[in-house]
């Protein structure tokens, strides 16, 4: 059973049939980092595995995939003792001391001694052995510097605005040593800027200060200078053109670029800060790591080493602050910047050693050896064995690098209980009572979305509401700007909850968007529903009955490019949208015999576009009060479609044949022989190409 969210689902709530582990591959692992989209663990046995993008061979496994969500080995060696990464290329070093890279080369970021080939294998830096840690930018540059285990700091890449620190603007293809010192204990480098650490305590920086990372330093250093007079120093990192540092008493410190309030210290009136800045969380909790991103920042507090929980903040673009407010990269609205950091939600019990951040993603290390993840899943980062169209994103931490294969999977959700995942659920039982907000923490958890490919979900095909509660007022379109069903693009059957409770949705805006195998559903008892706005876009339902509805206010595109759609009731009161029936090739009726107007209304421009273009619509037959029908057949537009009262079987004349021993109905100007003793089939007719009614 997969770990969800904040704590342990009972089989109460949760029930998941035909469960069939097969096999299952467990690690421990000792360490993890990320690149830009790609993540590398170290086994305790000393492998090193990797999973996420691939396109210019980072993984490090000679594959043409361009994305793998499968934890793989990096070769059979169990000799890997560090890793780092940037953006598609990577560098480990061996317990040996040998130091190796792999991925893109770029401005000769490999250090192999060449600027062109990219290396789909691990391969070797030279041939010294005695390397300790290494570090490189990780999301827009091409830049690395490693440090050996005699103290001695080198750098190798794009050189060009001095962030190699050799003392020009030059890049280099192979390590070149900066400067003579040998007392380098740690170094971080962000876009074209370098920081590092002395023994001592005190902090250096070279490269581009454009934003201050380098304090007050000129405007493009090409050698070591120290920043500040400090010497309590214990950790640095820096992160586009911010710098990061913690004090050896836990305190956490921050300077250079505030754009957008990026930094941590939510002073919009400041661009970039010259001096460190405190910040300060909690009643001055300890901070033990720090990580981030472009667009998101990670810290982790605690003691002795050990993280007990992680601030995070910035955008929450695919739930990459991990709290489960998280909105899909292709949703309308909610992509504010989140500047007063939130806690993310490890899941119960969980403590950490090591947090590591890729773009719009991050993962920890937890101190029982394995490892959690959320945000961004485009390429399958999160190593959690998912297909392409589930490679979406998750929004509260999950456990990750771990496989579990299930026959038949269904899932009796309450709404007090909402897991972080539900990848593999092929049938959703709603339990409780639902509001928008549930109901989005639920969308999260399906990861349904659309506008960014790959599309939607394709393993759920039912969703049975039949039992749950609807909250007053609901909304099925949510603040993070899409439908809450939208893009399940193997679900045939949805059953709605009773008329009582179905009653209190107040809108079904892009609620089944997308739903391209939506087949079965009644919506009959949502009558107080005003807004159904692309409610039904691109599904394959065949009649709809809406006749119960109170007043429907916005309904453009609700059934367009539904090509299956057969029959429509409408209610006496709705605003009649643009491209309502835009594309509905096979529509025959609409029964509008409950319309409560005194005349026929403005038809919509583009109602039936696509239909209008390309066939009659005299094949659709639409339905109104008797006391109507020549106010709909005298407005030009309603008398393209057949309009007939609500009297009219469809059949225009009936005749008896006493030789024949038949009836002969006339349909459509076309005769039709049924015999005396029984009677004409009520259904839908093809006459002559020609869709009739017959009721």
């Amino acid at each position: 059973m997969r770990n969800f969210a904040h704590k342990v689902m009972s089989t109460a709530v949760m029930t998941v049939f035909g469960v069939c582990a097969m096999n299952a591959q467990t690690h421990t692992w000792k360490s993890v980092n990320t690149g830009d989209g790609t993540t590398y663990a170290i086994e305790k046995d000393g492998s090193l595995w990797s999973f996420g993008w691939n396109e210019s061979g980072q993984m490090g496994i000679d594959s043409k995939d361009q994305k793998i969500s499968v934890p793989t080995q990096v070769g059979t060696g169990n000799d890997w003792a560090l890793s780092s990464a940037g953006q598609a290329y990577g560098f480990f070093i061996k317990s040996d001391g040998t130091l190796w890279a792999v991925g893109d080369n770029t401005n000769g970021v490999s250090g192999v001694g060449t600027g062109a080939t990219n290396y789909k294998v691990p391969t070797q830096v030279g041939t010294d052995s005695n390397w300790k840690t290494v570090s490189c930018s990780r999301f827009f540059g091409h830049t690395a510097a490693a440090i050996k285990t005699d103290g001695t700091l080198w750098a190798w890449g794009d050189g060009r605005s001095g962030q190699l620190g050799i003392g020009s603007y030059t890049s280099k293809t192979t390590p070149v040593q900066v400067g003579t010192d040998k007392d380098w204990t740690q170094v971080s480098l962000g876009n074209e800027f370098t920081i590092a650490l002395k023994a001592d305590g005190t902090l250096w920086g070279w490269g581009v200060n454009q934003n201050k990372p380098l304090m007050n330093s000129g405007k493009y250093v090409k050698s070591p200078v120290q920043l500040g007079t400090d010497n309590d120093w214990a950790y640095v990192f820096a992160v586009v053109e911010t710098a990061y540092g913690i004090k050896k008493d836990g305190s956490l410190w921050v300077w250079g670029d505030n754009y957008n309030n990026m930094s941590g210290i939510k002073d919009a009136d400041i661009d970039m800060i010259s001096a460190p800045s405190k910040i300060t969380f909690g009643a001055n909790e300890k901070v033990i790591a720090v990580s981030g991103c472009d667009n998101n920042r990670y810290v982790g507090v605690g003691e002795d080493g050990v993280i007990t929980k992680i601030y995070s903040w910035g955008s929450n673009v695919d739930g990459a602050l991990g709290d489960g407010s998280g909105v899909p990269v292709d949703a309308t609205e909610g992509q504010k910047t989140v500047i007063e950091p939130v806690v993310v939600k490890l899941p119960e019990g969980v403590k950490a050693t090591q947090i590591a951040s890729g773009n719009g993603y991050c993962v920890v290390l937890s101190t029982d050896g394995k490892i959690y993840g959320w945000g961004k899943n485009r390429a399958g980062q999160l190593g959690n064995y998912c297909s392409d169209d589930q490679m979406t994103y998750v929004a509260v931490p999950i456990e990750c690098a771990v496989e579990q294969k299930v026959e038949e999977k269904v899932y009796t959700i309450d709404a007090e209980e909402i897991p972080a995942q539900l990848n593999d659920a092929k049938k959703i039982v709603l339990t409780g009572t639902w509001d928008q907000d549930k109901l989005q923490a639920l969308s999260l958890a399906i990861g349904n979305n659309t506008g960014f490919p790959p599309v939607g979900n394709s393993t759920i095909e039912e969703i049975d509401m039949s039992q749950a509660k609807i909250a007053a007022n609901t909304y099925a379109y949510l603040p993070s700007g899409y439908g809450v069903f939208r893009g399940l693009n193997a679900l045939t059957t949805v059953k709605m909850p009773a008329a009582e409770e179905a009653a209190n949705f107040k809108s079904l805006r892009s609620a089944f968007q997308n739903c391209t195998s939506l087949k079965y559903i009644d919506i009959s008892g949502c009558v107080n529903v005003s807004n159904l706005t692309d409610a039904f876009y691109g599904c394959q339902i065949t009649e709809v009955d809406l006749s119960g509805f109170k007043n429907i206010t916005t309904c453009e595109s609700t059934f367009d490019n539904c090509d299956k759609l057969i029959s429509v009731k409408l209610p006496a009161k709705i605003t009649l949208g643009k491209y309502l029936f835009g594309s509905n090739f096979s529509l025959a009726t609409i029964d509008w015999s409950a319309f409560a107007g005194t005349e026929a209304p403005k038809m919509p421009s583009g109602m039936f576009q696509y239909v209008d273009e390309q066939k009659d619509l005299k094949n659709i037959t639409l339905i109104v009060p008797d006391a109507l029908v020549e106010s709909f057949k005298a407005n030009a537009d309603w008398a393209k479609l057949n309009v007939v009262g609500t009297t009219s079987t469809g059949i225009s004349n009936v005749a008896t044949d006493a030789s024949a021993d038949k009836v002969i109905y006339t349909i459509g100007g076309v005769k039709v022989a049924a015999s005396k003793s029984g009677s004409l089939s009520k259904g839908l007719y093809i006459i002559n190409g020609k869709k009739v009614m017959v009721k």
